[in-house]
């Protein structure tokens, strides 16, 4: 008989790993549901090492999009909805014109899974890339409870949300960083170009100048000698900083510093506040176990300084401790959360205060980015106008004090 290994979690909570003979990947599936163990992913150990390394190559390829996810998790939903299959419904898709190459090769080869015998869970589980834990988490809960169609339409639903919550943020950013890109550009060009044209003509006339024009002069002159030193200096200093934050340790201290940022750090903390809470409230929604939801709504955080929060509040969760209790303890999230979640578990109805949490946590989230931008541009406008016009008047002065020698 096959011999299949399993990573499976408890009612409680618990993750327990191990192999189990079996006929097929459904026996060994409820095998495991009838020992109260929900599968997160079933392997058969007998799969051919031609089968792996096909497998690894293809998980190298690339992944589908955050916004491509929402929308296929969106169709699928509604063709399960219809009352279509899941095999069906990913058929339907694979075979869409409009659906980008890379895609339909991920959808070909769950479909294949599929047909093999094996849940949509694991098949999804074969193509990390695309389908994170938490992904698969929902669909296997899914799977355990029978309610395919409704989950998955809150999952599309979900991933909608989290993608217009970050186009909302990157938005923000666009109009500020157009006027700083714009303005260095004029900057630039003033430094190198007009400056320097200007320069010899001061030169010629052998008179005194004013400080500022003094000033603007060795500034250009650097420029003009170190400019594209400075520009390399700055390419390969921002390689190594993307480097760096590769390695734990160093962007754990970035983001402790970043959430110390006044305003930038609350509004990043709603952001992640308002991503969490969601998925929290997504995967409750879909019975998975308190735990386990907990685990997985932490891997969604990319703030390590609020991951490692979250990794406390699980051991405290694990200890016996109530969710509001273990999250209030770390003295980071919003009293709001821990009251709604205080108020959830109280009522049971934890999965709605975790929805309402997280839509509290978009609004403050989307106010304060208002705040921000509003205060920003302001300051960027007269800063970037105050350099353009002390390079004006560094050139200017020393013009109009010729034309007064001269009358």
């Amino acid at each position: 008989m096959p011999l299949f290994q399993f990573e499976a979690v408890t009612y409680a909570g618990k993750t327990e790993r191990g192999t189990v003979e079996g006929e097929s990947l459904r026996a060994v599936r409820q095998l495991l549901l009838n020992k109260e163990l929900v599968p997160i992913s079933i392997t058969d150990v007998a799969l051919t090492q031609a089968a792996v390394q096909e497998r690894s190559l293809f998980s190298s390829q690339r992944s589908i999009s955050a916004k491509d996810l929402a929308i296929l998790s969106k169709q699928l939903a509604l063709l399960v909805r219809s009352g279509i299959s899941i095999e069906d419904g990913l058929t339907i898709l694979s075979e869409d014109s409009g659906i980008k190459k890379h895609t339909r090769k991920v959808l070909e080869s769950i479909l294949a899974d599929i047909r093999s015998g094996m849940p949509l869970s694991q098949a999804l589980a074969n193509h990390p890339q695309s389908f994170g834990a938490f992904y698969q988490g929902i669909v296997a809960a899914a799977e355990q409870s029978g309610q395919m169609a409704e989950v998955l339409t809150q999952l599309a639903v979900f991933l909608e949300k989290r993608e217009a919550l970050k186009q909302k943020a990157l938005g923000a950013l666009v109009y500020p960083a157009t006027l700083v890109t714009v303005s260095m550009m004029v900057i630039i060009f003033l430094m190198t170009y007009v400056v320097p044209q200007i320069v010899r003509v001061f030169e010629s006339t052998k008179q005194k100048l004013p400080v500022i024009t003094q000033i603007v002069m060795a500034l250009s002159n650097f420029l003009s000698q170190w400019g594209l030193v400075l520009l390399l200096a700055g390419l390969l200093s921002t390689l190594i900083f993307k480097y760096l934050l590769r390695r734990p340790e160093f962007k754990y201290r970035c983001d402790a510093f970043c959430l110390k940022i006044p305003v930038v750090g609350a509004l990043l903390l709603e952001f992640e506040t308002a991503r969490f809470a969601g998925t929290m409230a997504l995967l409750v929604g879909a019975n998975v176990p308190i735990l386990s939801a907990l685990h997985h709504s932490k891997n969604t955080l990319s703030n390590l300084v609020l991951r490692e929060t979250i990794e406390r509040a699980e051991a405290r969760l694990s200890e016996g401790s109530s969710l509001a209790k273990a999250i209030a303890n770390q003295g980071i999230f919003s009293p709001i959360l821990v009251h709604l979640i205080r108020s959830g578990e109280a009522s049971g109805q934890l999965a709605e205060m975790l929805r309402y949490a997280a839509e509290n946590a978009e609004a403050e989230a989307e106010h304060k980015t208002k705040i921000f931008t509003n205060l920003l541009e302001p300051v960027l406008i007269l800063l970037m106008g105050g350099l353009v016009l002390g390079i004006v008047m560094a050139v200017m002065q020393p013009i109009l004090e010729m034309n007064n020698g001269i009358r």
